[in-house]
């Protein structure tokens, strides 16, 4: 009988031993990597938006793509990489919205524009023929 129990005194610790080394082993393998390449790309596009346009036709988006910028810095410090690489992912495409956005006023206040100078010429052509 002493034989028996010193066989399941034993098995404890190498059970023991087994299950820190499983944990060590699945905490190694399942490791976020930083996210470098989404910090980076959400950097260039927010730091892109221009402040005086992007305040006038997408203060909203702008305003969103820096502060979810500013949180995925600092879940990069905290090490939260999952936390960062949302944020980044995020901040990346409310400044894409913001660009987009302020492109499609400023094309549509061209538009506008050029529809005025078009009328302008139409009456000028207009008034010049009926002269003649």
């Amino acid at each position: 009988m002493n034989a028996l129990s010193n066989s399941r005194t034993t098995g404890k610790p190498l059970s023991l031993l087994a299950g820190v080394v499983a944990v060590i082993l699945l905490t190694a393998c399942s490791s976020v990597p930083e996210p470098v390449g989404e910090m980076a790309s959400a950097r260039a596009v927010v730091r892109n938006l221009s402040d005086t346009e992007a305040r006038t036709y997408a203060a909203v988006e702008a305003d969103r793509a820096r502060t979810k910028l500013q949180r995925a810095e600092a879940a990069l410090q905290a090490e939260n990489y999952d936390e960062a690489r949302r944020l980044a992912t995020e901040a990346e495409a409310d400044a894409e919205l913001a660009r987009a956005k302020t492109d499609a006023a400023k094309a549509t206040r061209a538009a506008a524009e050029l529809e005025q100078s078009i009328q302008i010429l139409r009456s000028e052509i207009e008034r010049a023929q009926s002269k003649q």
